[in-house]
């Protein structure tokens, strides 16, 4: 019974996004066959190909592909990792197997290690912040994600990931050593862990739901809607939403792939995709806060930390900025995120 409730508090919570994508969804469905195409981009991605993310690159990306190459770019989408994980993803990109791809926040690292730098403890206060340095700083992640092959289309978002437990509030300190977090994010993560007094179990991503299930691990870093499609949310029974980390979800495609276009459409694209993340990103961001309201009625309870646990917090986790500088990324590129951090809070108080 519970569960039934569950489901029909979910399909509530996500039925604004549905609507808002139906017209989008009806365009895409009208796409011209790949054979009538010029220009055919194969992509993948780990998201379900009815939930969240999905859905709006069903209703957004696809149709603003082949609006503005007027009907030229065929995208074929092979959803719910049946390309395999994000390093198999990122393996076929390289040999032409696929043209482009949808990536997590730690298939992003994967990909550009440099892009870690975005993902840092408590870099971010708000989504005003991240906007801002997706403003001045899309044309700096172009190169670097340049230099490993690819184009980067949208630099969309995965969310602001909370912390979820079945065991631990997670409202003091003393809590995060003896728990048990499973782990599949990468080096950042683990570091900040470390720096918690945690030692993370890491596991693959299909893997997580089953080792807490079993008991093997009992809490997790990621985002409301992963916790609803991996269904945790029958034994998870605390979230925490401290702003611990910002993840990106950038969409790519190969510079093979790019450089293949008529530079009319390259130009349209590369000015255009400022608007589209705008837009795409405004969805998923409901998204994540109806998934989280979903859960908070299926039964999970939300806890927040007092400002200072979260301020001691803050402090033990910094160092991982520097520690990890001229390792994932350069350090002129973290003076460059800080900078321009620094600029836009000064201008908030000004």
């Amino acid at each position: 019974m519970k569960k039934r409730r569950f489901s029909q508090i979910l399909r509530a919570a996500l039925l604004f996004s549905a609507l808002a994508a139906m017209s989008g969804t009806a365009l895409a469905a009208n796409t011209p066959e790949a054979g009538k195409a010029k220009y055919i981009w194969k992509m993948a991605t780990l998201a379900p190909k009815d939930v969240g993310w999905a859905i709006h690159v069903k209703g957004l990306l696809i149709p603003w592909v082949r609006d503005v190459s007027k009907g030229e770019v065929f995208i074929k989408v092979y959803w719910g990792g049946v390309m395999g994980d994000e390093k198999s993803v990122i393996n076929k990109m390289g040999v032409g197997q696929l043209q482009g791809a949808g990536f997590s926040g730690q298939g992003t690292v994967l990909l550009c290690p440099e892009f870690a730098v975005m993902e840092l403890p408590f870099l971010f206060n708000n989504w005003a912040e991240v906007d801002y340095i997706k403003d001045k700083m899309t044309e700096t992640m172009d190169v670097y994600m340049a230099k490993k092959g690819v184009k980067l289309l949208l630099w969309n978002d995965q969310d602001f990931d909370q912390i979820y437990s079945v065991k631990y509030k997670f409202d003091s300190l003393d809590q995060f050593p003896k728990a048990k977090f499973f782990t599949w994010y990468g080096t950042v993560e683990e570091a900040v862990f470390r720096r918690l007094g945690t030692s993370p179990i890491v596991v693959d991503v299909p893997e997580a739901p089953t080792a807490v299930r079993q008991g093997i691990a009992d809490s997790a870093i990621g985002p409301s809607l992963f916790m609803i499609g991996a269904q945790m949310y029958s034994v998870i029974r605390y979230v925490n939403p401290v702003k611990i980390r910002y993840s990106p979800s950038p969409i790519v495609v190969t510079l093979a792939a790019w450089k293949s276009l008529p530079k009319v459409f390259a130009d349209a694209f590369a000015k255009d995709r400022y608007r589209l993340v705008k837009e795409y990103c405004a969805r998923t961001r409901v998204d994540g806060d109806k998934g989280i309201a979903a859960m908070l009625k299926y039964g999970v309870q939300m806890v927040k930390m007092k400002p200072e646990v979260e301020a001691e917090m803050r402090k033990r986790t910094r160092p991982v900025w520097d520690e990890l500088a001229g390792k994932l990324y350069p350090r002129q590129l973290l003076d460059e995120v800080m900078r321009n951090l620094a600029d836009y809070r000064a201008g908030r108080r000004s």
